[in-house]
């Protein structure tokens, strides 16, 4: 084992950051202990010096990566890699207020703030070193891109969190596209029979959908006055036509609304009580989705002393562990989907446009003026709007109308980012649920204790609306749809020890009364892909650890709709004297709905996996390509299943076309007024279907069906981070065999017999660090073949484990 004491060093680059700042009390020493994966252990006796290590280690490891998601969440990105950034960083700025975050920076407590600026300071002291020793410290990335790394502060660090959790999986809204929808789909369809086939391609409330919450332990009218069903907007106000050269993409509803963005996250878990443990007072598992990148979004560490003793890992950046375990209790969590974030219409003054309509009189937009830097050319500076709902995301004044974006988390980032923190130190359910409730974005959170307690609430803020105020769609921004209100923590659905002894969730419904997310990409209907995880459960009365992690890997390869539409398609086929598809039904129907490669051909092993997509397919595009107008095929005409042969970039779910075909498939499409099978017998359409696929098939790859294969879908660790910003050399990014649809990471927390033990597998690795020599530190993807063989490794928390398992320390000396 290596001990190496590092001296003190006092750079331009330190003295230039705290020029100024106020000298926190700081301990004498910092001790960090990495182990055999390179997951730092710090120690320290007060909370600036315990981030000060956390920092300074993450920046060993990470400092490119996160240079540039600063950047990236903060519209900084033209200026070190050049013109090509700056519609990106124009995009980034018109939707956050730098002088809101500041604010709230400001008014935190010294002890909190003393987080932030510890780990800034830490990251400014490696950055001393770095300048000191280029030769060898100095990561290759930023050779490759020509520029160098620069101090850090306070605000930065808040901004990763900000950025890469609060304005992604907290903005999501597509609005203005569904907008779109409803026009076209009138105009195809006329009024009544638009109205009826928007209503059921964004469905607002299915009850049928799976719910988090047990029916029967949650009191759904608790959330009465949160919405309101009748009188929908979409009947009462103008909407803005889009030009014609404008495409809305797939992706478009993705992060902060930026083009040719498109999400495959939305993670899983499993949390089980004492009565369906075996010898454990309660398990708890969580595959957090968020992408998979090189380096790795996830950063693992221990925090001990200053009140702190926890391990897990966090998206790298964060200044807390988001997933993870302490003495008493464990935590994760999984996005929450529920709408929190509403589009409203502005009408500009004709002859002032930077003034909008708000009851009789027009009133100013407040508005400022950020200038961009771009590499190697003029900077370009950019009018950023806001009115008085929030962010102007759409400012058009030759046609007289924008549109601003009313968020139910905005001037709250700084108390979400404190929350999750302080999760880290709470001992029991009251601790936590007391931070939870000030967690103010749409997340699930999830609890366990060693008492054998699980919990769950759905956290975030939520707005009341007004009468009419359809959420689908922008509402008129003159004050009359303006939020009247918040919904009270207490109505967010949440519960502890549920009837079922677990808890499941794959990002469906928290519970009974809660409405579909807007997004029309996004939907909670019967067809959800966490059934897997239910059937599986209830499948057995009781799990090991190891059992239940296995579950969690068994899901990764399991089709997320077959189980739904293959006994139907079976009844459809018996229901016929159709002896040609015999042969294709029996397949189907004995298929456990697996897609492995287990010969490592590259071709999923069953002849089922492409004569069910093939029938699928088929079906999707008979009944679609009739009702719906061309501009929106692309949007809907897929079935959720990955490209053979080609890359997944995160995990996998049912397609909205596909929940709402089986949703009609019940016999309910006739409740809402459109019969999206024409008038046709389904059964008829679904055998067609299947006759197409089997000459298909036959025609592509031969006439023995067992012989009939699909490529295999890899997994690739992108050099681009989630916003496609290039994070690594490109030549770093690492393809896989297999896709899985499973968690960027997934961790373990076991309660047994008054001991915790924690496990996880964070691939590729810990670092992402390369040498300017081309060497890669010995941690850059060692996770790699424990991810692959759905293997994980312990997390020690204990002082005696780590000590065991300490390969080297490090002291940094004030």
């Amino acid at each position: 084992m290596q001990n190496v004491r590092l001296p003190t060093l006092v750079g331009t680059t330190a003295l230039a950051l705290l020029i100024g700042a106020t000298t926190p009390v700081v301990a004498d020493e910092i001790t960090i202990k990495r182990d055999n994966y390179g997951t730092p252990h710090i120690f320290a006796d007060d909370r600036y010096g315990l981030f000060f290590g956390y920092g300074y280690s993450i920046a060993q490891d990470r400092l490119y990566q996160l240079e540039i998601t600063r950047r990236s969440t903060q519209g900084k990105v033209a200026e070190v890699l050049g013109s090509d950034y700056l519609d990106f960083d124009i995009g980034i700025r018109k939707h956050y207020d730098p002088a809101s975050i500041h604010a709230q920076l400001e008014s935190l407590p010294d002890e909190q703030h003393d987080i932030l600026q510890g780990y800034a300071d830490g990251i400014n002291r490696w950055l001393e070193a770095i300048e000191a020793n280029p030769e060898t410290l100095m990561p290759k990335q930023f050779i490759d891109a020509g520029f160098e790394p620069s101090p850090w502060s306070s605000f930065d660090v808040a901004m990763i969190f900000i950025g890469t959790m609060v304005n992604r999986f907290g903005d999501y809204n597509t609005e203005l596209e569904n907008q779109q929808i409803f026009m076209n789909l009138v105009e195809m369809h006329g009024e009544e029979k638009g109205q009826a086939l928007f209503d059921l391609l964004l469905t607002f409330y299915d009850p049928a959908a799976p719910t988090t919450i047990p029916h029967g332990d949650w009191d759904p009218q608790l959330r009465d006055g949160a919405f309101s069903l009748d009188d929908k907007t979409s009947k009462s106000i103008t909407f803005f036509q889009a030009p014609e050269n404008e495409t809305y993409l797939a992706a478009s509803g993705g992060t902060l609304q930026l083009p040719n963005l498109y999400e495959r996250p939305f993670s899983n878990l499993l949390i089980l009580g004492s009565d369906r443990s075996d010898s454990a007072e309660s398990i708890l598992i969580n595959g957090p989705q968020f992408g998979f990148y090189q380096p790795a979004y996830t950063y693992s560490v221990g925090l001990h002393g200053a009140g702190y003793n926890a391990v897990g890992n966090s998206p790298f950046g964060y200044p807390m562990i988001m997933f993870g375990h302490n003495d008493s209790i464990t935590w994760g969590s999984t996005w929450g989907a529920a709408d929190n974030v509403d589009l409203f219409r502005l009408e500009l003054d004709p002859s002032e446009p930077e003034r909008y309509l708000v009851g009789d009189d027009y009133h100013d937009l407040d508005s400022r003026v950020e200038t961009i830097n771009v590499r190697d050319q003029k900077s370009h500076e950019l009018t950023v709007y806001r009115s008085h709902h929030g962010a102007v995301v759409d400012y058009r004044p030759d046609e007289g109308v924008a549109y601003a974006k009313a968020r139910g988390w905005e001037g709250h980032e700084m108390a979400t980012l404190m929350a999750w923190h302080n999760i880290t130190n709470a001992n029991n359910h009251a601790e936590w649920l007391e931070e939870a409730s000030k967690s103010a974005i749409n997340v699930n959170l999830y609890y366990a204790d060693k008492e054998g307690n699980i919990a769950y609430v759905m956290g975030g803020r939520y707005p009341q609306r007004a009468p009419g105020h359809d959420g689908r769609l922008p509402a008129p921004g003159y004050g009359n749809y303006d939020w009247p209100g918040f919904m009270p923590f207490e109505t967010n659905p949440q519960v502890i020890n549920p009837s079922t002894g677990y808890i499941a969730n794959w990002n469906q419904r928290a519970a009974e009364g809660m409405p579909n997310p807007d997004m029309w990409w996004y939907a909670w209907h019967e067809a959800d892909r966490v059934q897997t995880l239910f059937d599986s459960i209830e499948e057995q009365e009781s799990f090991s650890g190891q059992e239940a992690w296995e579950l969690m890997m068994e899901a990764s390869f399991i089709d997320p709709s077959a189980r739904f539409f293959i006994p139907r398609l079976v009844e459809a086929v018996e229901a016929a004297d159709a002896p040609e598809l015999l042969d294709a039904i029996k397949l189907l129907a004995t298929w456990d709905h697996r897609e492995i490669d287990q010969t490592g051909d590259g071709y999923y092993d069953s002849p089922a996996v492409p004569l069910y997509r093939a029938w699928l397919m088929h079906l999707i595009e008979q009944i679609y390509s009739n009702i719906l107008p061309e501009a929106h095929n692309a949007w809907f005409l897929n079935t959720g299943h990955l490209e053979p042969g080609g890359s997944s970039p995160g995990s996998t779910n049912i397609s909205v076309a596909a929940k709402v075909l089986y949703h009609a498939l019940q016999g309910e499409s006739d409740t809402i007024g459109f019969d999206i099978f024409g008038g046709k017998d389904p059964k008829v359409l679904m055998r067609n279907a299947l006759t197409e696929s089997v000459e298909s098939l036959k025609e592509e790859q031969g006439d023995e069906m067992s012989a009939w294969r699909t490529a295999v879908t890899h997994t690739t660790f992108s050099h681009l981070n989630f916003l496609r910003v290039p994070q690594a050399g490109e030549e770093e990014a690492i393809q896989i065999h297999h896709a899985m649809n499973r968690g960027t990471e997934n961790n373990m927390t076991i309660f047994s017999n008054g001991q915790v033990s924690g496990y996880e597998v964070a691939a590729p690795g810990q670092s992402g660090f390369i040498a300017p020599d081309g060497n890669a530190s010995p941690h850059y993807q060692d996770q790699l073949n424990l991810f692959e063989t759905l293997d994980n490794k312990r997390m020690w928390l204990t002082p005696d484990d780590i000590k065991s398992n300490t390969s080297h320390s490090e002291t940094i000396e004030y």
